[in-house]
């Protein structure tokens, strides 16, 4: 059952989450994606064969901008996401599938335990990453990010510094690996049907000329629309129809 304080910082949490994806789209995410992009291309033609990693580190990168203004955190990042995933999957922890073990004492449960410690170094990393944006914040130094909106807007929402490290922390969790799920569908989808690849290339190269694509050029990018659409509803990055 869900208590009114539960349903207000629910509906607080949710409001603020919908803050930050309007007010980064409409400042084109800051042109982080840009960045990462030119880095990810350049990485790429170094070492096609490790595009998987290349790709969860692009997204882990620009995730990590949004949320903190800064990609240097991201390989902690993607260590306290794949520490997540794998606690709350039906392949992690054994009482995610025999229920009654979650009754166990802590010291019979080396599940507890492994929880205990990866939610306490969760929790930490989050708090540094907020207390690092607070700092450049407070010295008119911090670039845009979730965190520093988030600083921007305590004062008026009231919302402690626990909840707001989390409710950022959660939003880079969210964007970190799942995004390089689809793009690892896509370049599937390529090798499969190198013709559509040819199409896309030749609409992008009209478009576009010798310049990256950026998110204005949506509307006259159809066939690269369709591919995107095509590939998320063949290959979705997370279960439908649950």
């Amino acid at each position: 059952m869900v208590t009114c304080s539960n349903l207000e910082i629910w509906k607080r949490q949710r409001k603020f989450g919908h803050h930050l994806m309007t007010t980064g789209s409409k400042n084109a995410q800051y042109h982080y994606p840009v960045i990462e992009t030119k880095r990810l291309l350049y990485k790429l033609l170094l070492a096609p064969e490790s595009y998987r990693s290349l790709l969860e580190d692009h997204t882990s990168q620009n995730i990590s901008r949004l949320a903190w203004g800064s990609p240097d955190c991201y390989l902690t990042l993607q260590e306290v996401t794949m520490a997540l995933l794998s606690v709350i999957s039906p392949a992690g922890a054994l009482p995610n599938i025999i229920s009654p073990l979650a009754a166990l004492p802590e010291c019979l449960s080396p599940w507890k335990r492994y929880e205990k410690q990866r939610y306490a170094f969760e929790r930490a990393f989050f708090l540094k990453q907020m207390f690092k944006v607070r700092e450049e914040w407070l010295a008119g130094t911090a670039k845009p990010s979730y965190m520093r909106l988030f600083l921007e807007s305590q004062e008026k929402s009231q919302t402690s510094s626990v909840e707001g490290a989390y409710q950022v922390g959660m939003m880079a969790i969210a964007g970190a690996l799942t995004i390089a799920s689809p793009m690892m569908s896509f370049v599937l989808a390529m090798v499969q049907s190198p013709e559509w690849l040819a199409k896309t290339q030749e609409e992008l190269d009209q478009v576009c000329g010798d310049r990256l694509p950026a998110m204005a050029d949506m509307e006259n990018l159809p066939v690269l629309r369709a591919v995107v659409k095509e590939v998320l509803r063949w290959r979705p990055p997370v279960p439908t129809g649950l």
